[in-house]
């Protein structure tokens, strides 16, 4: 069994090092100023970014994740992602959740 030791140890290396940096990345190319924060919505009513964006920064996401994992990989869009009755996507803050959940599992 292999432990991957560079999996970020907290929510706020989550967001600070993964979700905030991509989501800035996605958002440069929009006109407008939007603030970032945990509450900012990602995905329904109100989000940030369109459809494009979304699939975009996702995959943006996924990417400098498993750059952080020594070994295997983490899949933000699985059926596991897809079949809750609460979207990971919907804000900033319930996708960092489920990076580190699935950061947790993948560490077993």
């Amino acid at each position: 069994m292999t432990t991957n030791t560079n999996k970020p140890q907290s929510m706020e290396a989550i967001l600070g090092d993964i979700v905030y940096p991509a989501l800035e990345e996605i958002l440069s190319m929009k006109e407008a100023a939007i603030e970032m924060s945990e509450t900012t919505v990602l995905f329904g009513e109100g989000a940030v970014l369109n459809s494009l964006e979304l699939v975009s920064f996702i995959v943006l996401v996924e990417e400098r994740v498993n750059d952080n994992l020594e070994s295997g990989g983490i899949t933000l869009t699985s059926e596991k992602a897809m079949s809750r009755s609460s979207t990971p996507f919907r804000t900033v803050r319930t996708l960092a959740e489920y990076i580190d959940e699935l950061l947790e599992e993948e560490a077993v």
